[in-house]
């Protein structure tokens, strides 16, 4: 194995994904092939084993299914009260989302992760449930099965036969911490099914002769071990790039998949997003939107963008481009994303079609070069067997329109033919069917053509009024007038197409320019979300208003749409959620959608900042996926500029701080400076006094070493305010050398030996062997384990025992000083460390409360650390790190 520096971009991956743990909660998946493998079962005992270490564990929903060994492993464990919801005169139990973040456990057990909540549930998933707990920073244990993976849920229909329609997204799966797999061999699962421990003896029955055969078990437990394989060689590659192990491809695999409106298009992303993750390559879903697009079905629009959607959630990065020739605007994107593989779905209308009109996927094969083309078949699901939606009613209109026109230019055609030759008035003709064309569509203005043809020979052909035709060279006039009429319309009414598509996406962008225009001029954050709001308003047709957080973290109404303010309690409800889960909730979505108005998370910079709100006079429309996907971005946009005043805002406080730290630094740098040699002299004087009085008056000589001491402990806190200025400001020098660390120690010892006899304590020193050389400054290191030592003296009791160590911990030498008296409280050792702060132990204190401020700056400057373990009773442990000489400081 060859090792090479390690990639930037992994290391820094993983230290976003080591931060973000603490502030979400762990997910452990117990992962099986089917129902009865002992998921539960294996849940309950982890549960048991994690509440025998001591954390909090409590059952959210187990479903027992009346099995006798699975309930007896829930005795003893907390378990939640469920919810019951009435949905048509039945009573449904369900997991209770509201219970579980109120008691807000460390670990919780949600098990079948893929269930549907009855309705009247805030999620229509369980699923969203568990996502809703982990923001929350709840641990979640829960359970699935291979069958539910959206992945891979078209192959569990072919080897089954049956259309599972419970699924969750991989990226849920994905974003696991732990994929526990249970697995059991398929004559063990059919000898529990036999014994009755899955189902009950008819379940049983009828499972074994349809899902639960061998065969069917088989093909499921290798899917699941397979699923498993891919995730464990997915964090393999995670772990092989962040420690810089060179990659065995001198290329990455980047697939690109061509979506369309047809069912089967879900089928070929979950195909792609299957072949990505065993080839471990970025994959990206594509739409073309030709000028066809605009004479589709609100179901094909739809659908397609219920396909982009899908593909995200299951991972892909998504592009919608423009152009007339689909196969061409895909290849030209795939060449300027490196793509390798290029996916298409195989062809199902008739094969005369492309021998008429060409074929795409010929083209795409023969102008494809390098890309490796795939063309994707399989069995049609469920949706895909659908019957089609009815087609658009004829627009007779048009057609009576089209009639009219030819019977108009039929009587002027009339009055011309005695003035000019028969060949203008096929001009005539031909005019209007451009013009039928332009505005009535393909199917009038071919009617059209047609009428045209046949008046033209009726009235201005001999024989007059008749069809037949005396003259043949007249058939060839027929037949080039038709066939340019046809061409004409055709061509316009695509002119016609792209024309509208093009004004459509000059809307959109237009409309984008326009905000981001006023949201980059805003100067603060009143003047961007009023740039917003009015745009959202004048583009969607709606009211919309913004939710903003107060200083305890509610969200109040922006001053600038008060008025706009749903008042219902149920509407704050959903603005509340959104605003804690930075998702899409309300009308149009699949989160609470009984809501009066869509509301939508002004997220940016990874914080969500506020929410916005939109309530339309026509709802229906704001189901419409283009004017969502176009409302999203208007939402992100304002979140932009949301987060750039607050980051401005930030960098002025920041400022404002930073002149105040300088400020004062060099306040304490000279008032320290200037009180050290008076107080000095004072010393001085007072010395001398004393040795004058001291005979004459004992009782003044004790008076005067009071106040004696008292200048020196001033004399000792200006010293340490320079020191620290000095620190805080990098101006102090620390001369940096290789030290025997030991050397080091013994003599701090020895300088504090005196007062430890004077106090009757102990000092030990364990020295680790061959402990190796550190870089330090050898003035500093002194002063602050003479300081640690002379705390240590201080709290120790009378014939109690200080214990110096000193160990070897790889590229640091850690050295540790131990007391035995009173504890540190566990609420005062995060402060500890900072200025002027003292801690009473056991009732003793004193000092200045800058020593271990002191030695924090020090041993940072060293590119060390220092810290504090102590609990409630006696025994005090302060550690610091120095680097061994040689090693690079972390």
């Amino acid at each position: 194995m060859t090792h090479a520096r390690p990639d930037p971009d992994a290391i820094l991956a993983r230290m976003r994904m080591d931060e973000e743990r603490p502030a979400h909660g762990l997910l452990k998946v117990f992962f099986g092939a089917t129902a009865g493998v002992g998921k539960t079962y294996a849940m309950l005992e982890a549960a048991r084993e994690r509440k025998r270490e001591g954390l909090d564990v409590v059952v959210g929903y187990v479903e027992t299914h009346g099995r006798k060994e699975t309930e007896a492993l829930i005795e003893g464990l907390e378990v939640l009260p469920r919810r019951t919801l009435e949905y048509r005169g039945v009573r449904l139990p369900e997991f209770d989302l509201d219970a579980a973040l109120a008691r807000h456990p460390r670990v919780l057990l949600v098990d079948e992760l893929a269930h549907t909540n009855a309705p009247g549930s805030r999620h229509a998933k369980r699923w969203q449930d568990v996502e809703e707990l982990l923001d929350a920073g709840i641990d979640v244990h829960t359970t699935v099965n291979v069958q539910h993976i959206e992945s891979v849920n078209d192959l569990v229909a072919r080897i089954t036969g049956v259309q599972v329609r419970e699924t969750v997204p991989d990226s849920l799966l994905e974003r696991a911490d732990e994929l526990e797999l249970v697995d059991l061999p398929p004559e063990q699962l059919l000898k529990r099914l036999a014994e009755g421990k899955v189902y009950i003896e008819e379940q049983a029955r009828r499972a074994t002769e349809h899902f639960f055969s061998k065969a069917n078990l088989t093909a499921l437990r290798q899917l699941a071990l397979r699923t498993v394989a891919d995730r464990v060689d997915s964090q393999m590659r995670i772990y092989r790039r962040a420690g810089a192990v060179r990659e065995t491809w001198p290329v990455a695999e980047r697939i690109l998949v061509g979506i369309g409106p047809a069912p089967s298009s879900q089928r070929l992303v979950r195909a792609t997003k299957r072949m990505a993750e065993r080839l471990g390559a970025e994959w990206i879903a594509v739409f073309v939107e030709t000028p066809a697009y605009s004479g589709w079905s609100d179901t094909d629009r739809a659908r397609v963008w219920e396909t982009l959607r899908l593909a995200e959630e299951l991972g892909a990065r998504t592009a919608t481009l423009s152009g007339g020739d689909a196969a061409e605007e895909m290849l030209s994107y795939a060449r300027a994303q490196n793509v390798s593989k290029l996916v298409v779905g195989k062809p199902t209308h008739p094969r005369w079609r492309d021998r008429l009109f060409g074929s795409m996927v010929d083209e795409m094969a023969r102008r494809s070069g390098d890309i490796d083309l795939y063309v994707i078949a399989g069995e049609d699901t469920g949706d895909e067997r659908r019957p089609a939606p009815p087609p658009a009613p004829p627009n007779w209109a048009g057609y009576l329109w089209a009639a009219a026109a030819i019977a108009g230019c039929t009587l002027l055609g009339a009055l011309l033919s005695r003035t000019f030759d028969r060949t203008n008035v096929a001009m005539v003709y031909l005019l209007a069917v451009v013009l039928v064309a332009l505005r009535y569509g393909r199917g009038p203005s071919i009617l059209a053509a047609l009428a045209s043809v046949l008046a033209f020979d009726f009235i201005f052909v001999t024989p007059y009024y008749s069809f037949a035709v005396s003259d043949t060279q007249y058939l060839i006039t027929f037949a080039v007038m038709l066939t340019v009429a046809t061409v004409i319309g055709t061509l316009t009414v695509r002119m016609k197409s792209q024309t509208l598509a093009s004004r459509q996406r000059e809307h959109r962008t237009a409309a984008l320019y326009e905000i981001g225009r006023e949201l980059v001029g805003s100067t603060d954050s009143d003047d961007a979300l009023a740039a917003g709001v009015r745009h959202v308003q004048e583009v969607f047709d709606s009211r919309a208003f913004v939710l903003l957080p107060d200083g305890a973290g509610s969200l109040r109404p922006w001053s600038g749409t008060e008025g706009a303010v749903l008042d219902a309690p149920e509407e704050t409800g959903v603005a509340e959620w959104v605003f804690a889960n930075g998702r899409a909730a309300g009308a149009g979505t699949r989160t609470l959608p009984g809501a009066g108005a869509l509301y939508l998370p002004l997220a940016a910079g990874g914080r969500t900042l506020g929410v916005m709100g939109v309530r339309s006079s026509e709802p229906g429309r704001l189901r419409d996926p283009e004017r969502l996907h176009l409302l999203e971005t208007f939402a992100g946009q304002i979140a932009v500029a949301l987060e750039r005043d607050r980051l401005a805002q930030e960098r002025a406080r920041i400022g404002q701080i930073e002149e105040m730290e300088r400020l004062k630094g060099e306040f304490v740098a000279v008032a320290s400076r200037e009180l050290r040699a008076p107080l000095a002299r004072l010393a001085g004087t007072l010395n001398r006094i004393r040795d004058v009085v001291a005979q004459a008056s004992p009782g003044a000589a004790a008076s005067i070493d009071a106040v004696t001491r008292e200048a020196e402990r001033l004399r000792v806190l200006a010293r340490d305010l320079l020191d620290l200025s000095r620190l805080e400001s990098g101006r102090m020098r620390i001369r940096l050398l290789e030290l025997d660390l030991a050397s080091v120690v013994r003599a701090s010892v020895a300088e504090v030996q005196p007062e430890a006899e004077r106090r009757g304590v102990g000092i030990m020193v364990e020295i680790a062997d061959s402990l190796p050389p550190v870089h330090g400054d050898r003035v500093q290191i002194r002063r602050v384990l003479g300081g640690l030592l002379l705390n240590a003296l201080r709290y120790s009791p009378r014939g109690g025992e200080v214990l110096v160590a000193a160990d070897d911990v790889g590229d640091f030498v850690q050295l540790s000083v131990a007391d035995t008296g009173a504890g540190i409280p566990v609420g005062d050792q995060a402060r500890i460390f900072d200025k002027f702060v003292q801690v009473r132990r056991g009732g003793t204190g004193g000092g200045t409360g800058l020593g271990l401020a002191i030695a924090r700056e020090v041993l940072h400057a060293h590119g060390g650390e220092i810290w504090v373990d102590s609990g409630p009773g006696p025994a005090t442990v302060f550690s610091f790190t120095l680097p061994v000489a040689g090693a690079q400081s972390h």
